[in-house]
């Protein structure tokens, strides 16, 4: 069985692709703050800003395969924290990088869809890097930084799906604001392509299985404005659609701007895989039925 490290174990992606991968892999998973408890998978606790500490675990562990996905996230955060924003999302990505020097690891770094303005929508790969805020700024640092590693992939994406912690993805805070009958306002002019953790997971396994490398947009082949989202969860868990009202982006005080169209073109890497990727819809519809069969229940239980 080949190896998996997985950085950010702890987080929504880190987390659910151990949980969807830990029977095809050995897994070690890294966190830092937050320490999970998973079944079947070896947790480290370390600090990628240290790559002392990253090589040691990595000679010891020896990765077949290592995908990146501890972050800063948070975009308001990283508009007002540079330093801290850069330490882990550019100097942890190049310890990465580094760290993994002479070594046969297969690296697969996990960017964002801000990297683009999110003016024209529906961005392909090659379309001109354009972040409108610091938190894409970094993530694109940390992709040049990838970019030094020969083989590597970067997968610029859009997620939403079950957290292990106590914090939620869009989804699951829109589930919960709702399911409290509390308003929410969802914005009409914000476009995305955003894609559930697991299909992400299932998209990720067919680009390992061939090896893909290179830059690669990777969400749902349509896209939908946030408010319509909104719609659409609170259709499928039966929760009341009066509660959301559409907004503009404009009309919110966010500290860091915010692209407005950062739909994705994902044609590129559909016909390098020559798989089929989900709607938006689809993907939503995944979401639910993943919460019928007790998958969000399954991954907090996972939790230390």
């Amino acid at each position: 069985m080949k190896r998996m490290f997985i950085t950010g174990v702890s987080g929504l992606l880190g987390n659910n692709l151990a949980y969807f991968f830990r029977d095809k892999f050995e897994i070690m998973g890294l966190y830092l703050d937050h320490m999970v408890d998973i079944h079947g998978i070896q947790i480290q606790k370390a600090d990628i800003q240290s790559k002392n500490a990253l090589q040691d675990i990595l000679n010891e562990f020896k990765p077949d395969i290592l995908i990146h996905c501890a972050s800063l996230t948070n975009v308001d955060f990283c508009e007002l924290n540079h330093a801290a924003t850069d330490s882990v999302n550019v100097t942890g990505t190049r310890n990465i990088v580094e760290s993994l020097y002479g070594k046969d690891t297969k690296l697969i770094y996990i960017s964002t869809d801000s990297v683009y303005d999110g003016i024209k929508g529906n961005f392909i790969e090659t379309d001109a890097v354009r972040p409108q805020n610091y938190y894409g700024v970094s993530k694109y640092k940390g992709e040049l930084e990838v970019l030094k590693r020969n083989g590597s992939l970067i997968i610029r994406t859009n997620i939403f799906g079950w957290n292990i912690q106590d914090k939620f993805s869009i989804a699951e805070w829109i589930m919960n604001e709702l399911s409290n009958d509390r308003p929410i306002r969802g914005f009409k002019d914000a476009l995305f392509s955003s894609i559930y953790t697991f299909d992400l997971a299932k998209i990720l396994l067919a680009a390992m299985e061939r090896d893909l490398s290179g830059v690669f947009n990777c969400g749902s082949r349509t896209s939908t404005s946030k408010y319509e989202f909104a719609l659409q969860i609170a259709g499928h868990f039966k929760l009341n659609k009066d509660l959301i009202q559409p907004i503009s982006i404009a009309d919110f005080d966010f500290k860091a701007k915010r692209g407005k169209n950062l739909s994705l073109d994902v044609n590129q890497m559909r016909r390098e895989l020559n798989i089929d990727f989900p709607t938006i819809k689809e993907s939503v519809q995944s979401f639910f039925s993943d919460y019928e069969q007790g998958i969000p229940q399954k991954i907090k239980h996972l939790k230390a």
